[in-house]
């Protein structure tokens, strides 16, 4: 197959700004540079971890087809202090719980389509406030989330290009209206999917970062290569891209091939759980802390530069992994 790329109207000029500093610690440069150069300067940057999976482990519901985003309007505090949590363990990257917040969702949930669209926007905004109050004062920055517009597990759930470009248009704008730093394209799983999402976001002019939900033989879910989403993305002026919802053990078997697929800075943020997610987000049997962290340890010794967790961990999760990265000499000495 050939290189598939953004069509050069819409492809934006290159932001990464790379240097050969790979040594400065995220919590000084956060305060010295702008977003497009921080994945290029600092060794390595800490996103946080699971907010679905955590907020059903605190006893919130999360039934689908609104999953995560029925907490921002009947369980805002608990939202943030997730987030808080996560600042305290260390993240320096917060995800607004943004990852359902669309038309789309809402109307899946029995809304008229008006009505719909301004919940929306409106769950969208509290999402971001939410994590920006999270992070006040603190040396981190806030990501909008933009998953598949229906489903991230059943590329056949697709509703094709124009339903996809409608519902990415709009949670781009309500995002970039409502302050983000950057936006994730996350746990993406089709090509044409991933390109769409890329049209909608690069009219913000915000930093974008694209991570995609891959197999141990390094394919989207939906199929198609690894190597191409990354080649859209990178087309598109992302200065990241990961991997992202795997089980640590395809995490750990694709990490020492990441570095030849991109010149970016990469990364993989994996679930916690032994297997695969159920649909509905629930995980039978989940590895410790301690062990997320030492895969998280040999993916950095592979070259990541870009780490979290995803499905099923948590804040302990994250402090386990700022610990080992600590103890791997990778925060910078303050000045």
């Amino acid at each position: 197959m050939g290189s598939r790329r953004l069509p050069a109207a819409i492809r934006r000029a290159d932001l990464t700004g790379r240097g050969n500093n790979r040594t400065i610690s995220l919590d000084l440069c956060i305060t010295m540079f702008q977003l497009k150069h921080i994945l290029a300067e600092c060794s390595v940057a800490l996103l946080d971890g699971a907010v679905g999976t955590e907020l059903a482990r605190r006893g919130v519901s999360t039934a689908l087809p609104l999953w995560s985003a029925a907490a921002l309007e009947f369980h805002p505090d608990t939202v943030l202090q997730i987030h808080r949590d996560y600042v305290d363990a260390g993240a320096q990257i917060i995800i607004a719980n943004s990852f359902r917040t669309t038309t789309f969702s809402y109307t899946e949930a029995g809304m008229e389509a008006s009505s719909a669209r301004g919940k929306a926007r409106k769950m969208t905004h509290r999402a971001v406030d939410l994590a920006r109050q999270a992070v006040r004062g603190k040396p981190a920055w806030v990501a909008g989330s933009m998953a598949p517009v229906a489903d991230c597990y059943t590329p056949g759930d697709y509703p094709g290009r124009e339903m996809a470009a409608r519902i990415y248009g709009e949670l781009a704008g309500d995002l970039a209206d409502a302050g983000v730093d950057l936006l994730l394209l996350e746990t993406q799983i089709t090509l044409e999917e991933i390109e769409v999402a890329l049209e909608a976001a690069i009219p913000t002019g915000l930093p974008l970062v694209a991570s995609f939900l891959a197999d141990a033989g390094m394919r989207l879910l939906g199929g198609a290569p690894l190597a191409e989403a990354f080649e859209l993305a990178e087309s598109a002026g992302a200065e990241g891209v990961l991997v992202n919802c795997v089980t640590l053990d395809t995490a750990d078997a694709i990490a020492p091939q990441l570095r030849r697929l991109t010149g970016l800075p990469f990364g993989i943020y994996a679930n916690a759980g032994v297997s695969f997610p159920e649909k509905g987000g629930s995980i039978d049997q989940m590895h410790s802390d301690k062990r997320f962290a030492r895969s998280v340890a040999r993916w950095i010794e592979n070259g990541a530069s870009l780490v979290g967790g995803c499905c099923g961990t948590t804040p302990g999760t994250i402090a386990a992994v700022h610990a080992a990265l600590s103890r791997l000499d990778l925060r910078p000495q303050r000045v």
